[in-house]
């Protein structure tokens, strides 16, 4: 009888432990499914949010191709170093054919404005547009940046550096840089975010759409509103001009974009500006208000001059007429009364002393 009852408790304890271990048992497989579960919603949410922002990175790429660019200078190195390759070159942008002779051997340097400036010849720059071999001093350039801030009512600080840039672009392009600030004065009035009717942009209103291939250089259309790509740009369109017309009159016609001999007095405008600013470098007084419109010096010449013949005339007839030779002394006698009588008396004197 005792033994029969222990081995029934043995029983009970034995299916008690073997509920438990699989109650156990079911509780950590539903453990392990909950994590599961959670683990791959946030795996699905964590992979949405790199997807999302792949897709924005794709296109802030594609819209900024400055951005592109350094960002491939950056990368190309790690995966040079990483590969054990060489990396290789960044695509050149592929210029229109209309300016393909000008800028094909450039595609394979950096985008220096010197290297695309130099497959213009200056032999072909008309040589008032040249850069003297002597470029003005600090201080003069100094007078000319407080001439044009006061003149254009523009910062001293900020027409300054607008100087700076207008000296080291006409060294490097070959072209007088008081012809770019000359350009940039009548173009733009040293107004960097300037924009045309037609779509030319920033100080030297350079037309962005027409000249993309130039802009690619610098990082797209863009760059245009940039005041030192601007300038850079400017000038090789304005030497390409002048190249292409042959003296600086007609290279200032083509670059206002002028089809007939007539460019509206475009290039006067320029000139006249520039010659305000070589005289102001010179230590010269300008006057700040001076239209930049230059005085037509043959019309107002003509004007004066009719204008003194007119009040002179009824005075100077009589003394032009030349005086009827008298025949005795009577007739010298009436004309030294007269009004001639200075003329004839000098004539007699010199017929007395020839004779004696």
């Amino acid at each position: 009888m005792k033994l029969s009852n222990v081995k029934s408790w043995q029983m009970l304890a034995g299916h008690v432990e073997k509920s438990a271990d699989d109650s156990h048992a079911s509780a950590s497989g539903l453990n392990w499914r909950r994590v599961l579960r959670h683990s791959s919603r946030v795996s699905l949410y964590g992979f949405s949010v790199v997807g999302l922002l792949s897709v924005l990175g794709a296109v802030v790429l594609w819209t900024q191709p400055a951005l592109r660019g350094q960002l491939a200078a950056q990368v190309a190195p790690l995966l040079a170093a990483a590969t054990g390759k060489q990396a290789a070159p960044t695509p050149a942008v592929q210029p229109p054919a209309a300016d393909a002779d000008l800028i094909a051997k450039a595609s394979q340097h950096a985008p220096s404005i010197a290297v695309l400036a130099s497959y213009i010849p200056n032999k072909r720059i008309a040589v008032d547009a040249r850069n003297g071999q002597t470029p003005l001093t600090t201080k003069e350039q100094v007078l000319v940046a407080e001439y044009l801030a006061k003149r254009y009512h523009v910062a001293s600080d900020v027409i300054a550096n607008l100087v700076k840039a207008s000296y080291a672009t006409g060294q490097q392009v070959g072209l007088d840089p008081l012809l770019l600030l000359a350009v940039m004065a009548i173009e733009s009035g040293f107004n960097p975010y300037a924009e045309s009717g037609v779509g030319a942009q920033g100080l030297m209103q350079v037309m962005s759409k027409v000249h993309m291939d130039k802009l690619a250089y610098f990082g797209g259309a863009d760059a245009a509103l940039h005041p030192l790509t601007n300038i850079k740009v400017g000038a090789l369109i304005l030497k390409e001009c002048i190249a292409r017309g042959g003296s600086l009159a007609n290279g200032l016609r083509l670059y206002v974009g002028s089809t007939s001999a007539n460019d509206g007095g475009y290039g006067a405008k320029v000139l006249a500006e520039r010659s305000r600013l070589r005289n102001v470098a010179l230590g010269h007084h300008v006057s700040v208000t001076a239209p930049q419109a230059p005085v037509l010096v043959s019309q107002q010449t003509k004007t004066v001059n009719k204008t003194a013949s007119k009040a002179v005339q009824p005075a100077v007839e009589p003394a032009t007429a030349t005086p009827a030779a008298p025949q005795n002394s009577a007739a010298i006698d009436k004309a030294k009364t007269g009004g001639d009588g200075a003329t004839i008396d000098a004539d007699l004197a010199g017929k007395d002393g020839g004779a004696a």
